[in-house]
């Protein structure tokens, strides 16, 4: 994975090395320290930035250009007697690609020691090296997301138009697998296109008419039935799962000439006892969070003990009690109408580069007294990880698609 991160894959066997090797952990911090397992999601779920070809760039370069030439093709007229036919033309199109930063530190006061193998610090080290692969795990993401064609559950018109009927079905899929073939784009292993999609939608699709038939004619899926995870091979179409994605009901269009980012909400009537569904807009309804003073507050909040964790830049949230307090009328609150976002994807679909050497996130330890006059007393230190510079990007677009749809458990609070 990260080769720079490695060392600090197990906290516990660090701890024990120093402690047999005449380094002393006073017990009383030790104990007062113990670690349990950190909530969060594990390495097997960041298969996005797992999918690109890496290209890298020299050290004199500012970004990746890559050419593609358009195909000659062939055709049976003969030749005029004496008369030369007229020339071929050569066309090309190009990708460029840019590379960026990213990075990520944390403050600690003297009251934790460099000198020992503190826990804490172990462990965010290992925090911070999951973080980094998570990093790249989004820019990959966000890359694909960017240039995918959009395919709707049901075959409905655009986003806004999905309702809780439109769960996910293998037909669907099959008609975007088509859709890749008829464009020529490669499959990315074998023969199979890869289908990403999260544990709802797999849900879903195991009671899918098609995956049933499957099931009944070839004898040797037993294993799938036995375990939650996804679905066999079937119709060039190769399953992973993750729950490393997005599933929300935000999405940007132009409703009623208006450009903006929406957030797809439903509701049940209690007066007409139907499903209604609308949109909120983002300039209204999506609003950024202010501490106690009013100050913009950018951080998430641990849910369980209400203490700051993560800082994220320019954090927002949607307002639905704003948002109901506006549309209100009586008969039911609305809520968030969350849909999935499910990839298909074809050979070519991502490229990563990197400035040559400089593509792995390095972890950084700055000891008490390291900031000079800016810590003349020794009271601050810190751990960080930067990725010196990385950038993702597609090279085959069309082998990009996207399938939205709105899996029964994802939205449960509905039914």
């Amino acid at each position: 994975m990260l080769n720079a991160l490695n060392p600090v894959a197990d906290i516990n066997s660090y701890i024990e090395y120093f402690n047999n090797h005449g380094y002393a952990i006073r017990p009383e911090l030790f104990y007062d320290k113990q670690l349990l397992d950190t909530i969060r999601l594990d390495e097997k779920n960041f298969v996005f930035y797992r999918l690109a070809n890496t290209t890298p760039i020299q050290n004199n370069a500012a970004k990746l250009q890559i050419r593609r030439w358009a195909p000659l093709q062939a055709h049976t007229v003969p030749l005029d007697e004496g008369v030369p036919p007229f020339s071929d033309k050569g066309s090309m199109e190009k990708y460029e690609i840019n590379t960026f930063s990213y990075g990520r530190y944390m403050e600690f006061t003297d009251r934790v020691n460099f000198e020992v193998i503190d826990p804490v610090i172990a462990h965010y080290t290992k925090e911070y090296s999951i973080v980094a692969m998570e990093t790249l795990d989004l820019l990959a993401r966000d890359a694909l997301v960017t240039v995918a064609s959009a395919f709707y559950a049901g075959q409905v018109a655009n986003f806004q138009s999905l309702t809780l009927d439109c769960k996910p079905s293998l037909e669907d899929l099959r008609v975007i697998a088509l859709s890749m073939k008829k464009q020529l784009v490669k499959p990315r292993n074998g023969n199979r296109y890869h289908v990403i999609g999260t544990p709802d939608f797999y849900f879903d699709m195991i009671e899918d008419s098609l995956v049933q038939k499957y099931m009944t004619i070839n004898q040797t899926t037993k294993g799938f039935y036995d375990d939650m995870g996804p679905i066999p091979p079937m119709f060039g179409l190769e399953f992973y799962e993750t729950m490393h994605v997005d599933n929300s009901g935000e999405f940007h269009a132009t409703i009623g000439g208006t450009e903006d980012d929406y957030l797809l909400v439903a509701r049940f009537n209690t007066s007409t006892s139907e499903m209604e569904y609308g949109t909120a807009d983002a300039t209204t309804y999506k609003v950024a969070k202010v501490d106690g003073q009013g100050n913009p507050d950018n951080y998430v909040y641990d849910s369980r003990t209400g203490q700051k964790a993560s800082y994220i830049p320019n954090l927002k949230h949607w307002d639905l009690d704003a948002y109901n307090t506006a549309v209100g009328d009586g008969n039911g609150d609305w809520y968030e109408l969350k849909v999935d976002r499910v990839f298909v994807l074809g050979a070519d679909c991502l490229t990563r580069t990197e400035i040559a050497g400089h593509g792995n996130a390095k972890m950084y330890v700055k000891a008490l007294g390291s900031a000079g006059v800016l810590d003349p007393i020794d009271q601050r230190q810190s751990i960080g990880f930067k990725i010196d510079s990385v950038g993702f990007g597609s090279t085959r677009t069309e082998a990009v698609a996207i399938y939205y749809c709105v899996p029964s458990q994802l939205n449960a609070d509905f039914n």
